[in-house]
């Protein structure tokens, strides 16, 4: 067999390395190897010591070349306690002190058809961080298994001693096409790349094509928390991710993912951040204290998120971009700026049964979403409890409590549909701005509002049904509007009417403290088989037209008040007048051998 001078010059480099391990090999099987394991460091970044295993085979390679060769247990199933015994100190340590605590000071790299075990005998695995590129640690592979156990996985300094938070080299673990890494029982800390490095190389990522899971473990204080890039058929099961210096998950491109129970706690960006794949379902995600959003969808088609639970994080509980036919069922969101928001062209979302408490706007709908429904569900204890800025949006038998504004309708919202909705104890129970068009509400139910009940300069406003009582003005209408079947009670002011306003009610029922309905100049509502009861039933310089069956009253007597106001002045002038009758009666002396201990 001829050979070129520079494989010569190889085969004798190779010949070299080999002549101190105990394994015989042939020069010319040698030389394939040790081709592929050049060509493996080239690939790889040309770290200073790469651990390359192969089928029954390992090989130490410094610098690109074979600096030693072990024959493995097994045909493809190599232990990292077998590793950590046969690798050497410069390649991987064993404490002395503790045989199942080991340090890693090399790239693993694992060749298709081979598996690493890491776990049982190593309870406790320390990676370096490196001092520059070529000095790192990592474990790659590609249509191999990493299987880690009931073990600790965390990056250390070249003594073994804590990392700065700084410390950009950190180890991290990829699996590539046709790869399984499975990680159970285990925690995961300190892995990553600084922000410059590929997001692949961001802590532990399933990548393109490969599969695995998660079950029962922690990822901490990583770049990335975990990642999902491209995997297929990946299974997350009660995994937590804190105090990763990004988002805590990133579930990007993956398929056939099944998600039940992940936490994401105090991370640097996002919860959980998912996107690029339709027709996914998450479920029991919890999220707290990140800095970013809790959930946060980019663009996808057919998102389930049920049973979401988010607290204190900061810029948002759930934020979903431009996702088609999503849906949220059953979430609960505290303490936040925006409990749920949803954004981006051609956005249809529905909203289920949320559980939303405190902080600025419990529900953003945004102006360019093609529609929303919200059904079910509390919102409570926000400056505004609803915003709709985008058209088609459905509001159905949601109940909203203690929020400045219970609903506002603004931007160019058109189409928005308020359906048997409760609104207590706001300042304002609905508003719609005079750039919406559109807005309906039936059967809508607004209670002590200490302001306006509803206040409306949308044109073409439509009420049906419903009540409002307890507000200083119940309706505020400064646009054209048609009120059918409305009750009003304990209100200050029932319904006015803005300058040259024009609107009609039917079936109207206005009882009110002062003035029943107000009519400014030049405007006119027509009422027709209505009740207006007030001390001032109409007023105003307005036409209030009356028609059909139209009753205007003053408000009924409230005897039982009257009755128990004589009964009291009863009481004091009753007093008085034996207080009158007995001033001059002395009092009454007691003998002096009678002593008074009361």
């Amino acid at each position: 067999m001829k050979l070129t001078v520079r494989k010569m010059s190889m085969a004798v480099t190779v010949l070299t390395a080999l002549s101190a391990v105990s394994v015989a090999v042939p020069p010319a099987v040698a030389a394939v190897p040790a081709q592929s394991d050049l060509a493996a460091w080239q690939r790889t970044g040309k770290p200073d010591r790469l651990i390359v295993v192969r089928p029954g085979v390992v090989d130490l390679v410094r610098h690109g070349l074979i600096e030693a060769r072990r024959r493995s247990p097994g045909v493809a199933d190599v232990p990292m306690s077998w590793l950590a015994a046969n690798a050497g100190p410069d390649w991987i340590t064993q404490r002395g002190d503790d045989p199942s605590v080991v340090q890693v000071r090399a790239a693993v790299l694992l060749t298709p058809g081979t598996t690493l075990r890491i776990g049982r005998v190593t309870r406790k695995v320390l990676f370096t961080a490196g001092g520059s590129k070529a000095s790192g640690t990592w474990i790659r592979g590609s249509r191999a298994t990493l299987d880690i156990r009931d073990t600790t996985l965390a990056a250390v300094g070249s003594e073994g001693g804590d990392l700065a938070d700084d410390t950009p080299l950190r180890p991290y673990i990829y699996m590539g096409v046709g790869g399984r890494l499975d990680i159970k029982n285990s925690t995961v800390s300190g892995f990553g790349l600084s922000g410059r490095a590929p997001s692949r190389f961001s802590g532990v990522t399933w990548g393109k094509g490969s599969t695995g899971s998660a079950v029962g473990s922690t990822f901490q204080g990583n770049r990335t928390g975990l990642r999902l890039a491209g995997s297929t058929g990946v299974r997350l099961d009660d995994v937590t991710a804190k105090d990763s210096t990004e988002d805590g998950f990133v579930l990007n491109r993956d398929t056939g993912t099944s998600v039940t129970g992940l936490t994401a706690r105090s991370n640097g960006r996002n919860g959980v951040t998912v996107g690029g794949t339709d027709g996914r379902t998450l479920s029991r995600v919890t999220t707290r204290d990140n800095k970013g959003i809790g959930v946060r969808a980019t663009p996808q088609n057919g998102l389930s998120l049920i049973g979401a639970d988010s607290g204190s994080d900061r810029d948002g509980g759930i934020r979903l971009l431009s996702c088609v036919n999503c849906t949220v069922s059953g979430a609960t969101v505290q303490h936040t700026k925006v409990a749920v928001s949803v954004a981006g062209p051609g956005s249809r979302v529905t909203v289920n049964k949320a559980r939303l408490t405190g902080g600025h706007t419990g529900i953003s709908l945004g102006k360019d979403i093609h529609s929303a429904a919200i059904t079910g569900g509390t919102v409570g204890d926000f400056e505004r409890g609803i915003s709709v800025s985008g058209p088609q949006v459905t509001i159905a038998g949601t109940r909203i409590d203690g929020s400045r504004t219970g609903i506002s309708v603004n931007g160019r919202a058109h189409g928005a549909a308020l359906r048997e909705v409760t609104i207590t104890d706001s300042r304002t129970g609905v508003t719609a701005a005079a750039t919406t068009t559109g807005v309906s509400l039936t059967a809508v139910q607004v209670k002590n509002a200490s302001g306006k009940g509803l206040a409306s300069a949308s044109t073409g406003l439509r009420i049906k049904g419903g009540s409002i009582s307890g507000a200083s003005t119940a309706v505020d209408l400064g646009a054209p509007a048609r009120l059918d079947g409305l009750t009003i009670t304990q209100a200050h002011r029932g319904i006015h009417l803005a300058r040259t306003v024009r609107a009609t009610g039917t079936g109207l029922d206005v009882l009110a403290e002062r003035k029943g309905i107000e009519a400014d100049r030049g405007a006119v509502i027509a009422i027709t088989d209505s009740r207006v009861r007030a001390p001032l039933a109409m007023a105003g310089d307005g036409e209030i037209l009356r028609h059909g069956h139209t009753e205007v009253t003053l408000p009924p007597f409230p005897w039982l008040g009257f009755a128990a106001i004589v009964a009291l002045l009863a009481a004091i002038a009753l007093q008085t007048v034996h207080q009158v009758r007995h001033r001059h009666t002395p009092r009454p002396k007691v003998a002096r051998h009678v002593r008074n201990t009361a």
